[in-house]
């Protein structure tokens, strides 16, 4: 293929987008947060454009909490520096120096996955009152403390707020990495401090140390995933992507849960004897056809089958009185009755 040149035929005003923030930031953060920090460097081109953190909002479609969080994720990645007032209120952006940049490979080392073993794992230590009250003064943990409280629905007490505070400072797990872990618990019913610190160290242990990474390995573990797995027999591997394809396509198209879509896994099984996505496929299909949505549905369709297979099946005939090598001997008639009392007489004798 052919390379394409890029350029421009008028003299419109243009953004400079530093090519350190391409190789070396860009391909590890979140979309979002990179679209924020885009429009950044445009308000820094244009004198004309005002900037303030609703405005950026609503262009993006965002909450101001969003538009704040993205702002410190690039101020922890040493790209901007965030300026407030004596109410902390936020009065000003820096962008810092290239000069006072990282290594350029600084982020990508940092974010890379390594796996740790459960001795790796810091302890978990509990805050004091006064260190508690310290680190609440802090706008991050303010934030971050705000969220779990909407997720839980009730204002935090000393055990859950000294767990948040052990995964953002222990375990170093990002603010959005605690508000997802946070949300996807919640939103499976499980609302226990204990089940979510559970999940934690599991990610911990496994080297998961961004939202993405999470949203993976979450793919990997849920229920359907498992199940099918169960299912079809399957040890040892991953889901290749077609075959997350068609447990997609079940779940989100064709609208079935985890029980439906394991019978057909079953039946596959026995109908055929081995792994068959395919052969699955086509189940479902025609019990989506005909309205399946639960086990009962499934053993009704099964009935009906089996009444019109009988109904279409070859009737036995009987005996017409043609002749044949088995009927050419004569045809004898016996009284039951009459031998049963002869056998009864035979065996008194």
């Amino acid at each position: 293929m052919a390379d394409i040149t890029l350029h421009r035929d008028n003299g419109f005003q243009k953004t400079v987008v530093p090519n350190y923030f391409i190789d070396a930031y860009m391909v590890h953060a979140n979309g979002e947060y990179v679209k924020v920090y885009l429009y950044l460097l445009r308000c820094m081109n244009d004198p004309t454009m005002t900037f303030s953190i609703s405005d950026v909002a609503d262009k993006f479609e965002h909450t101001e909490k969003d538009i704040v969080r993205a702002l410190k994720y690039w101020e922890k990645m040493h790209l901007l520096r965030l300026e407030f007032d004596e109410n902390k209120e936020l009065t000003g952006i820096c962008f810092l120096d290239v000069a006072s940049m990282p290594s350029p490979q600084a982020p990508a080392i940092s974010m890379q996955t390594k796996k740790v073993s459960a001795s790796d794992v810091p302890p978990r230590e509990n805050y004091s009152a006064a260190e508690l009250r310290r680190l609440k003064e802090e706008a991050d943990i303010q934030e971050l403390l705000f969220v779990a409280e909407h997720y839980l629905g009730h204002t935090l007490n000393t055990t859950e707020m000294n767990a948040i505070l052990y995964w953002k400072e222990s375990l170093n797990f990002s603010g959005d990495l605690i508000d997802y872990l946070i949300e996807s618990c919640v939103a499976k019913g499980h609302k226990s401090v204990h089940y979510m610190e559970k999940v934690a160290l599991s990610w911990s242990k496994a080297g998961i140390s961004t939202v993405t990474a999470a949203k993976e390995e979450a793919s990997r573990h849920n229920e359907l995933h498992v199940a099918v797995k169960k299912a079809f027999g399957i040890q040892g591997r991953d889901f290749v992507p077609y075959e997350k394809e068609y447990i997609n396509t079940w779940q989100k198209d064709y609208g079935f849960g985890t029980e439906i879509i394991s019978a057909a896994c079953e039946r596959t099984i026995r109908a055929i004897h081995q792994v068959s996505f395919e052969y699955a496929d086509s189940i479902l299909k025609n019990w989506k056809k005909h309205n399946v949505v639960s086990p009962a549905d499934i053993q009704a369709l099964d009935a009906l089958h089996q009444e019109r297979a009988a109904a279409s099946a070859p009737k036995h005939t009987e005996n017409t009185g043609k002749r044949n090598r088995f009927n050419d001997f004569p045809q004898r008639s016996y009284d039951t009755s009459q031998l049963e009392k002869e056998l009864l007489n035979y065996g008194t004798n």
